[in-house]
């Protein structure tokens, strides 16, 4: 197993059990209020504001073949595709998640929608097979994050697009990486009222433990270290997006495949 499969198979105990957490969906919703797109029953910092920023930036056409690497539960790939009339393959190494995420692209409507067992850094992706590439909140986990991206940039189109937020220490230069892998760089900016947030969710996390490990079981330990460890390093750790253009031209006659 890789070290990106084994950073993301710490949530392998936390999906089942995470749509029945009447507690944790709580948390969300009063942190993030409107914001929070709770009927794609999500996990971790996505909100509508990143949804509709990320429709907004892959320009995504009908019948387009998107692909969402690390999609967990489906919800946020899910919605970017079918807002745009796309396609959807969701990419994940939980096998649990991946369950769920078909369960989800049944009740929320996207028909058609796959969902398969890969990596970032081996998406099991034919070369040039896709129009744009989106990731939520993952890259992070990824200990070779040039690997991974120069992954994307191979399963990309000419002029193919690539979203993603992550956090960025100050010792990664996710730009820098990016364009060494070939993209070109069109957007970088930090996410609206990330860092208030996010604390929010942690120090919520942390007054409800008790009821967290009743409804999540062995589930609740990753939620909750996490809640205790990462906020002294969230001030100097920035959430991101990113937006990076494949150079070159679709072919003639070009669109889905």
């Amino acid at each position: 197993m890789s070290q990106a499969e084994t950073a993301e198979q710490r949530y392998a105990d936390f999906y089942p059990h995470q749509a029945a957490s009447v507690t944790l969906r709580r948390i969300y919703q009063q942190v993030y209020g409107d914001d929070y797109p709770d009927e794609l029953e999500p996990f971790g910092f996505v909100t509508r504001t990143d949804l509709a920023r990320l429709s907004e930036v892959l320009s995504l056409r009908s019948g387009q073949l998107l692909v969402d690497v690390g999609c967990g539960r489906g919800g946020p790939g899910i919605a970017v595709a079918k807002a745009a009339g796309a396609r959807l393959i969701g990419l994940d190494v939980v096998d649990s998640a991946l369950a769920g995420a078909a369960a989800a692209a049944r009740r929320l409507g996207l028909a058609g929608a796959e969902f398969r067992r890969a990596s970032f850094t081996t998406t099991g992706l034919d070369a040039a097979s896709c129009d744009a590439v989106m990731s939520v909140d993952v890259l992070w986990m990824v200990w070779n994050k040039q690997a991974a991206i120069a992954e994307i940039a191979r399963v990309l189109r000419p002029g193919g697009r690539f979203a993603f937020t992550t956090w960025e220490p100050g010792y990664v230069d996710h730009a820098r990486i990016l364009t060494r892998a070939g993209f070109v760089v069109d957007v970088r900016e930090e996410t609206a009222g990330w860092l208030h947030r996010q604390r929010s969710v942690y120090a919520s996390i942390l007054r409800h433990r008790e009821q967290l490990e009743q409804e999540l079981g062995a589930g609740a330990e990753v939620i909750i270290a996490e809640a205790r460890d990462t906020p002294a390093t969230l001030a100097d750790t920035p959430r991101m997006l990113f937006v990076a253009t494949l150079p070159g031209r679709p072919p003639v006659g070009g669109g889905p495949r």
